[in-house]
C-alpha cells in the first residue's frame, strides 16, 4: 500500500485541515480584535490630545493672544507620532498649520477627509460625536498629504463659540454663530501599523509551529496507537492467507486495536482447529477411498475374471460351432467315399464326383483355416512391419486375388484412384485389411451389384484415404455401433471376426475406419491413414 492511502496519513491530513481552519479563524479574530484595540486606543489618545489643545488655547483665543496660541500648537504638531496640527475657519480657511508648508490661507475642500463628517448633508451639523470626528486614510485618500506613505488617523474638534467666548470684549463674531472653527490633529499610525504587521508575523509564526507541533504529535500517536497494530494485522492476515497459522499478534494494549488483535488470535486458533478438523477428515475420507479402491479393484478383478471366462466360452463356443460345420462336411464326404469304395463302384462317374467331393472338402477345409486364422489374429496381434508402400498398389494387388470371385458373382468394380503418396506402413497387414473389406462387399451383393473403390490425398491433415462402396444390403443403424465387436456378425455364415481384424490393424497404423450405411443401398468403408 502506498503510503498517502494508508488510514493514518489520511487522519493525519484531516487533523492539520482541521487545525488550519480552527488557527486561521482564530488568527484572523486575534489580529482582529487586536486591530480594533489598537484603533480604540489612539482614537481616545487623539482625542484626548485635540481636547488638550482645544483646553491649552482657550485662554489665550479668549483674551485674543493668537500667537502664543500658535505657538502651543506648533511644539504639539512637532511631537513624534504628530503629523500636524491645523485651525479651520468655520468657512474652511486654514487659519493656522504646523506643517509650515505655505497652506494657511487656503480653503480647503468641504467633502474632503477632514470637512466630510460636518458637511456631508446640505446642512451643516453642529455637534459630532466622538467616532464621527475622527478619520484613517492613506495619501490616495488625501491630496493634502500626497508626501505621506503611511496610514494617518486624523481627528477634528470643533471650537463652539459658548457664553464665555461670545461675552468676551474680543468677541468678533455674532452669538448666532454656533461654530467658531475646527482643530484638525493628524496622527502617524507607522508605528500602530508595524505592531500590527508584528503582531500578525507572531500569529503566523505560532501557529505554524502550534501546526507542526500538533501534526508531529498526532503522527506519533497514530504510529502508535493505530499504524503499528493495523500494520501487525495486515501482515498476520497476509501470513494467514499464505498458509501460515502458527503466526500470532502480541496483544499490548486493552483498547479496541488490542480487543481487535485478540479476536485476530482466537481466529488463527479457530483456523488451527478447523485445519486439524479438515485434515483429520481428509486422512479418514483417504483410508476410506483406499479401502473402497481396494474392494472396486477386488469386485473389478472378479468381474473382468467372469468377463473373460465369458468370452472365452463364447469364442470357444462360436469356434467350435463355426469349426463343426465344414468338419461335418468333410466327415460325412469321406464316410461317402469309403462306403463306395468298399462297394467297388468307382466308375468314371464316380471318380468325378470324387473329385467334386474332394472340392468341396478342400473349400471347407480352407473355410475351417480362415477361421483359425483371423481366431489367431484377433487374439494374438502381430506388431506392424512399417516400410514405404503404395497404398494404390496394394489395392490392386487385392483386388486381383478375388477377381474369381467378383466375375462369378456379376459385381462391376469401378476404379477411381487419385495419386497417392507412399505411406509407412505395414504391405500384408494392409492387404489383409483390404481383402476382409472387399470379401463382406462381395458377400453383401449375392446378386450383383457395382463395386467402387476410392482413393484420396487430405493436405490439410496430410492423410490419405482408400474407400470401398459397395450397393449390397446395407447394415441396420442400430447395428452400425456395434459392427466392430467381436463376433458380432448380420451375416448368417459369418464369424464376427473378419471387421475386428481391420479395426485393431488400422488402430496399430494410427488410423481410423469410417462407416457410411444406407439399408437396402449399400456401405462405404473408408480406411484413413496418416502420411508421415
Amino acid at each position: 500500500m502506498t503510503w498517502y492511502k494508508s488510514i493514518g496519513m489520511k487522519i493525519i491530513l484531516s487533523v492539520v485541515g482541521m487545525i488550519l481552519i480552527v488557527n486561521g479563524t482564530l488568527a484572523w479574530l486575534f489580529l482582529g480584535i487586536q486591530r480594533e484595540n489598537l484603533d480604540h486606543t489612539i482614537y481616545r489618545t487623539a482625542s484626548l490630545l485635540s481636547e488638550t489643545i482645544k483646553t491649552s488655547i482657550q485662554n489665550d483665543m479668549l483674551e485674543n493672544r493668537k500667537e502664543a496660541a500658535y505657538k502651543i500648537m506648533e511644539m504639539i504638531g512637532r511631537q513624534e507620532g504628530i503629523e500636524k496640527v491645523r485651525v479651520y475657519s468655520s468657512e474652511g480657511k486654514i487659519l493656522f498649520s504646523s506643517d509650515n508648508t505655505g497652506e494657511v490661507g487656503k480653503m480647503v475642500n468641504q467633502r474632503a477627509e477632514a470637512c466630510y463628517g460636518c458637511h456631508s448633508e446640505a446642512r451643516p451639523l453642529e455637534r459630532l460625536t466622538t467616532s464621527e470626528r475622527s478619520r484613517i486614510f492613506t495619501p490616495k485618500d488625501n491630496e493634502e498629504s500626497h508626501h505621506v506613505s503611511h496610514r494617518v488617523l486624523g481627528i477634528i474638534n470643533p471650537m463652539y463659540n459658548d457664553s464665555g467666548c461670545s461675552a468676551a470684549a474680543c468677541h468678533a463674531h455674532p452669538k448666532s454663530q454656533k461654530v467658531l472653527g475646527v482643530i484638525d490633529v493628524t496622527m502617524d499610525l507607522s508605528e500602530v501599523d508595524r505592531q500590527i504587521a508584528s503582531a500578525r508575523r507572531q500569529v503566523l509564526a505560532v501557529s505554524f509551529v502550534s501546526v507542526v507541533a500538533i501534526c508531529i504529535i498526532v503522527a506519533l500517536i497514530l504510529f502508535h496507537f493505530i499504524e503499528s497494530p493495523i500494520k501487525e494485522l495486515v501482515l498476520g492476515t497476509k501470513r494467514i492467507s499464505g498458509g501460515n497459522l502458527g503466526h500470532f499478534i502480541n496483544v499490548t494494549t486493552n483498547d479496541e486495536m488490542g480487543h481487535l488483535a485478540t479476536s485476530f488470535n482466537q481466529m488463527t486458533l479457530d483456523l488451527q482447529n478447523a485445519q486439524k478438523q479438515i485434515q483429520e477428515g481428509i486422512r479418514n475420507l483417504e483410508d476410506k477411498v483406499e479401502e473402497r479402491t481396494r474392494e472396486l479393484k477386488a469386485t473389478q478383478s472378479q468381474l473382468l475374471h467372469s468377463e473373460k471366462l465369458a468370452a472365452v466360452g463364447a469364442l470357444a463356443a462360436t469356434v467350435a460351432h463355426e469349426i463343426n460345420n465344414p468338419l461335418t462336411g468333410v466327415y460325412t464326404y469321406i464316410r461317402l467315399m469309403e462306403r463306395k469304395i468298399n462297394q467297388g463302384q468307382y466308375g468314371p462317374e464316380e471318380i468325378a464326383k470324387y473329385k467334386e467331393y474332394l472340392n468341396t472338402m478342400r473349400r471347407e477345409v480352407e473355410r475351417t483355416t480362415a477361421i483359425v486364422q483371423n481366431l489367431l489374429d484377433f487374439t494374438r496381434p502381430k506388431d506392424p512391419v512399417r516400410k514405404l508402400m503404395n497404398l494404390v498398389k496394394v489395392m490392386e494387388e487385392s483386388l486381383a486375388l478375388i477377381s474369381n470371385k467378383l466375375s462369378l458373382t456379376n459385381i462391376e468394380v469401378v476404379k477411381l484412384f487419385n495419386p497417392l503418396p507412399e505411406i509407412q506402413a505395414d504391405p500384408a497387414h494392409m492387404k489383409q485389411v483390404f481383402l476382409n473389406l472387399l470379401i463382406n462387399a462381395c458377400e453383401a451383393m449375392e446378386d450383383g451389384g457395382t463395386l467402387t473403390i476410392r482413393s484420396d490425398y487430405r493436405p490439410d491433415s496430410n492423410t490419405v484415404t482408400m474407400s470401398v462402396r459397395d450397393t449390397g444390403t446395407g447394415i441396420e443403424e442400430k447395428d452400425l455401433t456395434r459392427i466392430f465387436d467381436p463376433f458380432f456378425s448380420t451375416k448368417k455364415k459369418g464369424t464376427g471376426l473378419g471387421l475386428s481384424v481391420v479395426n485393431g490393424i488400422v488402430l496399430r497404423h494410427s488410423g481410423k475406419v469410417e462407416i457410411d450405411s444406407t439399408p437396402g443401398k449399400g456401405t462405404d468403408f473408408r480406411v484413413i491413414l496418416p502420411v508421415g
